[in-house]
C-alpha cells in the first residue's frame, strides 16, 4: 500500500517563472499597491535604453522582489540593486557591470512593508519575510503546484527495485562467448 504524499507546497517547490507570473497577477488583482504616476517614464536602470515594455512591469518585479527576500532574508535595496543589474555596454568600450535603479526597488520594498509581506528586524539589515507574507506566498505556490505534473521519481518506492525487475533486466543481456575477454 502506497502512501499518498500530502499536496502542500512551499515557493522552493515551484519554478520561479510561473510562481512570478502567479503573484503578480495576485498583487494587481488585490489592488494593494499604489502604482507611482512615473513608473510610465523610468528605465529599470542607468544602462538601459529603453523602460519595459511589459506595462505590468511593476508589479512582475514587486512578485520577484517577494520571492527573493522569501527565499534570502535579510535583503536589502544595494543586494536587489546587484540583482537586477547587468552588463552596460558603452560602444565600442568594454562592458561593465552596473547595479539597478534602486529608487524603484526601495518604493517597492515600502509596499511590500505596507501590505506586511516584508519588514525589517532590529538589529539586521535588510528586510525579511513575515509569517504573513510566508502564508501568502505559500498558498499561491500551492495553487500553481497543482497543475504541475509530479516527477517519475517520486513514484519509485523506498525498497528500490524488485527481484522480479532484477531478472527481467539479467534476461535481456545475453553476452557471447568471445567477446567478453578481448
Amino acid at each position: 500500500a502506497r502512501r499518498k504524499m500530502s499536496k502542500s507546497a512551499t515557493v522552493k517547490d515551484v519554478p520561479a517563472a510561473p510562481f512570478i507570473k502567479a503573484l503578480a497577477e495576485h498583487f494587481k488583482s488585490g489592488g494593494q499597491f499604489d502604482v507611482p504616476e512615473y513608473c510610465r517614464y523610468i528605465k529599470t536602470a542607468s544602462f538601459k535604453e529603453l523602460g519595459p515594455y511589459d506595462p505590468d512591469f511593476y508589479f512582475v518585479r514587486a512578485a520577484s522582489i517577494a520571492r527573493k527576500v522569501y527565499l534570502e532574508g535579510g535583503v536589502g535595496v544595494g543586494g536587489l540593486a546587484k540583482v537586477y543589474g547587468g552588463s552596460a555596454r558603452k560602444g565600442t568600450r568594454k562592458c561593465h557591470f552596473q547595479r539597478g535603479s534602486r529608487g524603484i526597488l526601495r518604493h517597492i520594498l515600502r509596499q511590500l512593508d505596507d501590505m506586511k509581506i516584508v519588514q525589517k528586524k532590529k538589529g539586521q539589515k535588510g528586510r525579511f519575510i513575515t509569517s504573513t507574507g510566508q502564508k501568502t506566498l505559500d498558498v499561491i505556490a500551492k495553487q500553481l503546484i497543482s497543475g504541475f505534473k509530479r516527477p517519475e521519481f517520486y513514484e519509485m518506492s523506498l525498497a528500490g527495485p524488485s527481484a522480479e525487475d532484477v531478472e527481467e533486466g539479467v534476461e535481456g543481456e545475453e553476452v557471447e562467448e568471445g567477446e567478453e575477454g578481448e
